[in-house]
């Protein structure tokens, strides 16, 4: 071999050996902090956390609980008197209490008022001294209230539509005024 050759061949030995070891020192450092990122991603752990897990454990078992829950609609849930008061008094208004009495209206006729009465699903049509079978005896009756003696108290129960919703004990002094 020439000693052109010896040389050129020197050449690249050398410039090998160069590009390696400088290659090296430069991937050093990077294989350091992959080592590094590879050993702080192993504890690592991917997915949600402990407070958010038990948040939905929590969730789902009341989504449980809750399918244990029944319910069931009255038999007709369409009807139109679930929403309004007919003239008839029946309505949402009738089913509040049943055992209750209740004025379901109050009108004027022939110049004198008379009332239907709701009380435990019968309705009564009453004017001013009817007497009512088990609840008791009509005193008066105006545009605001009935005024009913009942278990010898005087109770005055009011007329859909007014500030009061249920029955006011009165004295007998004020039975005939406005001030009730």
């Amino acid at each position: 071999m020439s000693e052109r050759s010896l040389t050129i061949w020197k050449l690249l030995v050398w410039f090998t050996l160069f590009s390696l070891i400088a290659g090296g020192f430069k991937l050093f450092p990077m294989n350091k902090k992959y080592q590094n990122i590879l050993a702080k991603s192993s504890n690592l752990k991917f997915g949600t956390d402990k407070a958010l897990e038990d948040v939905i454990e929590y969730l789902e078992k009341r989504l449980e609980e809750r399918s244990y829950y029944q319910f069931a609609l009255d038999k007709q849930p369409m009807r139109l008197t679930n929403v309004l008061t007919l003239a008839d008094g029946t309505g949402p208004g009738s089913r509040r209490s049943r055992s209750a009495l209740r004025v379901a209206m109050i009108y004027q006729s022939q110049e004198k008022f008379q009332a239907q009465l709701n009380y435990r699903g019968k309705v009564y049509n009453v004017v001013a001294g009817d007497s009512i079978p088990n609840i008791g005896d009509v005193v008066l009756i105006d545009k605001d209230q009935v005024i009913m003696k009942r278990e010898s108290k005087l109770l005055s129960y009011p007329a859909p539509g007014t500030d009061r919703e249920t029955a006011q004990e009165i004295e007998i002094n004020n039975a005939t005024t406005d001030k009730i």
